[in-house]
């Protein structure tokens, strides 16, 4: 849907969308015209700041950097995928045996295998993230 626009006395456009924000500019031709963002001056400025910022980036400079590196959001989908199969009644050896393959798994004892080990803290990254600490990723401090 089409957000509703309203033009100001001074050229300028301001358009609400459905979620709140409130752009400024002429939504119809962002390439001709400025765009505005307006933030909120709240406990997320320096998070909601940063976010604005490599909008910026992205839309007029095209240099943005992807949010996460490769390794990273490989690391956050199998800490996800954890915690579902978990959730779902998967054991540790269950989700180990989907990410690595029997063999590998039969290569050393369970009780003191390095993968038990991994697939532990991975389960624990996931439920970490899931309960919030997805936050920390837009601040740039989630490891």
């Amino acid at each position: 849907m089409r957000p509703a626009q309203t033009r100001s006395e001074a050229g300028l456009t301001w358009a609400r969308l459905d979620d709140g924000a409130v752009l400024v500019g002429e939504v119809d031709d962002l390439d001709l015209r400025p765009l505005g963002i307006l933030l909120p001056l709240d406990e997320n400025w320096p998070i909601r700041l940063a976010a604005a910022d490599s909008i910026r980036r992205a839309l007029i400079d095209r240099t943005a950097d992807p949010p996460l590196s490769r390794q990273r959001r490989d690391r956050l989908k199998r800490a996800l995928r954890c915690v579902d199969a978990i959730a779902s009644g998967a054991s540790y050896r269950d989700v180990a045996t989907a990410f690595f393959g029997t063999r590998r798994l039969q290569a050393e004892p369970w009780k003191t295998s390095s993968i038990k080990a991994q697939v532990v803290r991975l389960t624990a990254y996931g439920r970490k993230m899931v309960g919030g600490g997805y936050r920390e990723l837009l601040r740039g401090r989630s490891r």
